[in-house]
């Protein structure tokens, strides 16, 4: 089992649901003080489930700069450094229950799909990263989509851009910040349950039939692949992007 050291201090994007939140919980049970980041509360059962002293939460708009620095700086400055980022949160519009075509999407749209999705993990790092360096181990894990590294009928334009670009800056980050022991890698699910992907049974049905293991995947198996890239046990994993997706998209 991938082990993480207590204590760590982990910032978990989208923490109050879905794939986040259950990220956040395999990362709580390895030991970890949880910085949680929403746009939501969190649910009722979650507060419940968690140890006050142990985990702090945000409810703020990650689309604004000024509201990514001064996370950063309070979670720096009260715990005196980060040692694992993962961005989780996305957004994803829809249009009458499917994606908007490019034609008719609107240039706002584009943007703020970009500043959540893209944008915001950027800053992020960039702020995380002074609180990683100089200790010899950070892990930086986006959560990009298999939208980013192929064609996907039912994801908008906007949506996979920001994917595929999240990838890109994973890289460059990656060859950057290497030689400080810190690591960035991303995971890509296929087709997850979640609340968001529950609505139309005729594009889940669809969906379920490019995968060939047949199902669509749990947020469960999601956050077990992040909690492994953030784990000791990954330490010489970095740059790469690692695949949850039932076999949908194979390299």
């Amino acid at each position: 089992m991938p082990e993480l050291k207590s204590g760590k201090i982990a910032i978990i994007t989208g923490g109050a649901s879905g794939i986040g939140r259950a990220i956040a919980e395999q990362l709580y049970e390895k030991g970890c003080h949880l910085v949680l980041v929403d746009r939501n509360p969190l649910p009722q059962d979650m507060l419940d489930s968690l140890d006050g002293s142990r985990f702090d939460f945000h409810q703020l708009d990650l689309s604004s700069e000024s509201n990514i620095k001064s996370l950063i700086a309070q979670v720096g400055e009260r715990h005196g450094h980060i040692d694992v980022l993962v961005n989780s949160a996305g957004i994803h519009p829809k249009k009458d229950g499917g994606k908007p075509l490019l034609k008719e999407m609107a240039t706002e749209q584009w943007n703020m799909v970009l500043a959540i999705n893209l944008t915001a993990p950027f800053l992020l790092i960039r702020e995380c990263l002074p609180w990683m360096s100089g200790r010899g181990f950070g892990r930086i894990v986006n959560i990009t989509s298999r939208a980013g590294r192929t064609l996907s009928p039912i994801a908008a334009a906007d949506y996979s851009a920001s994917k595929a670009g999240l990838i890109a800056l994973t890289r460059v980050t990656a060859l950057e910040v290497a030689s400080e022991g810190i690591t960035a890698n991303c995971v890509a699910p296929g087709p997850v349950t979640t609340a968001i992907t529950t609505g139309d049974a005729s594009i889940r049905e669809s969906m379920t039939k490019i995968v060939p293991l047949g199902r669509y995947g749990r947020a469960e198996e999601i956050a077990s692949a992040v909690t492994f890239l953030a784990s000791d046990e990954a330490s010489f994993i970095t740059g790469t992007v690692v695949d949850v997706n039932g076999g949908s998209y194979m390299t």
